[in-house]
């Protein structure tokens, strides 16, 4: 079952006399109790997307759809969107009060939809943080006064304390080193487990999403170039884009996502593509080549 549905969703913002199609016709789909990754560079749209899905854009056409209810009226769909929806940010520095205290964070959470006591949110608070792998002897404590892996293990508890359906992960690993994010995969694939939640996993890093994600899409500029399940696009990636994420080390990656493109006809890989043809100027639409697997590229 599709817990989140979109389809053909756009988003255009004007920028210096310039329309940026941040999306561009997006059709995605998050199954419900699975991970889906959403893959791209920075400014492709991903974080757009986010946001949308979080109610904090409104779209300009195309729908969206949340357990089959069609919730692309963002604004009066906003208690549906709060109650089921929550993020993880990308930096958990810069997602803390630093005058509050990990305890005062949750609890300012948890009042917002329960009555709970202060005294009885004490309990509350402890299990969740216990879900997450923290000791409550950090309750008091304040962000500065935590490693990176502790923060964002608390961004964690914090989106789980209201019992969301959808987790987004936004970049959750960008600020945390190699040892603490495979410890926060294995935390996030250890409550999946346990709880009934859905992850949109957001990452420019295509390989550490391997061990996490069940379908994936790569997106482009604004458009989705590929999708399918993990196993087709890591053992059969077809759109030059997907082999370059795949065959690219995170150096390399930083060094690709300084190029941008400009506008242009056709498809909007072509000027990085070893394979451009004249067919090429003519704009390719997402086909299925396999059972799930989707490619919009003129060479599969």
């Amino acid at each position: 079952m599709d817990i989140i549905k979109t389809i053909r969703l756009k988003k255009y913002f004007l920028m210096k006399k310039r329309v940026i199609k941040a999306l561009d016709g997006i059709d995605i789909f998050l199954h419900q109790g699975e991970t889906t990754a959403l893959i791209g560079e920075s400014g492709c749209g991903k974080t757009t997307l986010a946001k949308i899905l979080l109610g904090f854009y409104s779209i300009d056409s195309g729908k969206i759809f949340f357990e089959g209810k069609d919730i692309s009226d963002l604004k009066h769909n906003l208690p549906i969107i709060r109650k089921n929806i929550q993020i993880v940010f990308q930096n958990p520095y810069l997602s803390f009060d630093p005058n509050y205290s990990v305890f005062s964070t949750l609890y300012e959470v948890l009042s917002t939809f329960s009555k709970v006591s202060k005294k009885d949110a004490y309990t509350v608070v402890g299990d969740i943080l216990k879900k997450v792998g923290l000791d409550t002897n950090i309750l008091f404590r304040y962000s500065h006064q935590l490693s990176g892996g502790q923060l964002q293990r608390v961004s964690i508890a914090r989106a789980l304390i209201k019992n969301p359906r959808v987790i987004i992960l936004d970049e959750p690993m960008s600020s945390l080193d190699v040892s603490t994010t495979k410890k926060m995969i294995s935390l996030l694939n250890l409550l999946k487990q346990k709880i009934s939640v859905t992850y949109l996993f957001i990452s420019h890093n295509l390989k550490l999403v391997r061990n996490i994600a069940h379908y994936v899409f790569i997106m482009y500029q604004g458009k989705i170039v590929e999708c399918g399940p993990k196993e087709s696009i890591y053992n059969n990636p077809l759109h030059p884009y997907t082999r370059l994420l795949l065959e690219a080390s995170e150096y390399k990656l930083k060094e690709l996502f300084s190029v941008r493109d400009g506008e242009k006809e056709g498809c909007l890989f072509r000027i990085r593509c070893n394979d451009e043809a004249l067919h090429c100027k003519i704009e390719p639409r997402l086909r299925e080549v396999e059972p799930n697997h989707f490619v919009s590229c003129h060479h599969v």
